[in-house]
């Protein structure tokens, strides 16, 4: 139904003018009002809508980065107490093989190695000739294994 807003009842036309159909008349002012008033109303509930969005997610956002924060300062503490054993046991572990070397330097008499050296394997101190002296310069690979 098409709402009039002028008081003519004639339809102006090519031909002969026609006796426009019945509708209600609606004054201007208030037709205005009322569509402005649906316009207010659209916009209130859409620009609440959005605001509603924008805290829901910004409520998302903040608890995962709660959860995320909570959950990795449990890892961090896990990963302390984990390097805390660990030092432990390297400590632990430097005193063992410290008391086992110095058992078996104790254990060893160098003395006793050079008498079975010389009297059972037959081994002496190298003479003058055969000491051989080399000079690294060349650019060759040499392995040193002490002084």
């Amino acid at each position: 139904m098409e709402l009039r807003t002028s008081y003519s009842d004639f339809v102006q036309g090519n031909t002969v003018r026609k006796e426009a159909p019945e509708r209600p008349y609606v004054y201007p002012e208030r037709h205005k009002k009322a569509r402005r008033k649906k316009v207010q109303i659209r916009t209130l509930s859409l620009s609440s809508f959005i605001a509603f969005s924008l805290a829901f997610a910004s409520f998302i956002l903040l608890a995962y980065m709660m959860v995320s924060y909570v959950t990795l300062r449990s890892r961090l503490g896990e990963m302390s107490g984990s390097v805390t054993s660990k030092r432990s046991q390297l400590s632990t572990m430097e005193s063992r093989n410290d008391a086992e070397y110095n058992r078996i330097m104790a254990s060893v008499d160098l003395n006793t190695v050079e008498a079975i050296a010389r009297g059972e394997l037959g081994m002496t101190y190298a003479d003058e000739g055969q000491i051989v002296f080399y000079s690294g310069e060349a650019g060759d690979y040499m392995r040193r294994y002490g002084n």
